[in-house]
This record gives structure tokens, sequence and C-alpha cells, in this order.
């Protein structure tokens, strides 16, 4: 009844991400099909990463590019490409995902930082605060 299901949350594609790279660092076993699983996440998520979306918020309104969402898809970049290059069994383009991640990088500090302020801001190119970004 929210009208989160018509929204678009790419944050979300970053944090579950990051929780799988835990429980595989921690040793939990996984499923066979659980990587397949991660990889096409992962796809999903280089074809959607710089599009604009609602963010943790779940933000009214028109779609910005929340500073959060494209930093936990910097997040998910750093993770898959982490697990392909410390996990010998993990198969994936672990350069191209390292190079999204560096691309995410930058992007956010382009648009995501406020260097007079020296704070990260809610959506690009806006002044206003987000405690998502602490």
């Amino acid at each position: 009844g929210n009208a989160a299901s018509d929204q678009l949350q790419l944050d979300v594609w970053g944090e579950t991400l990051d929780d799988l790279a835990l429980a595989r660092n921690a040793g939990l076993a996984d499923h066979d099909d659980a990587w397949d699983l991660q990889v096409a996440l992962m796809e999903h998520l280089e074809g959607n990463w710089d599009r604009p979306d609602n963010g943790l918020w779940e933000m009214r309104g028109p779609r910005r590019h929340f500073t959060h969402s494209k930093v936990m898809a910097w997040v998910a970049a750093d993770r898959m490409a982490t697990a392909v290059r410390t996990h010998p069994d993990l198969h994936g383009p672990a350069d191209r995902w390292q190079a999204l991640r560096d691309t995410i990088h930058a992007d956010v500090l382009t648009h995501g930082y406020d260097a007079d302020r020296n704070t990260f801001t809610q959506s690009y190119d806006a002044p206003a605060l987000d405690a998502s970004l602490l």
C-alpha cells in the first residue's frame, strides 16, 4: 500500500551482494546455483546502476540519482570482483567488474560529493544531506 512496488530501488542489489559476500567469507555453505544467481544480479546492476531511482527512503516524485544507491552499486561491483579474485572456484569478469567499480567511484565523487562542505549529498548535484551516507 505504500507504492514501493512501483519504485526502482537500486541500492538493494548492492546490499544483497554484500550480504552474500559476507556469508561466503564467513564460511557459510551455499547452494550450487548461488553464484549463478549472484552473477545474474550483478549483470542486471551493470545495465542499470546509472539510472535514477527512488532510493533507500522510497522517495516520492521524480526519480533521482541517489548517492547511496550509487555507492551500493559500487559495493556490488567491488564484492563480485573480489570474490572472483579470492575464490578460485568462482568465475566471472573480474576485470570488467573492477572497471565498473572504478567508474562508479569516479561518478560518485564527481556528482555526489560537495567539496565545499566536505560531505556527500543525498542525490547528485543537489545540496541536501542524507543519514545513509554517514
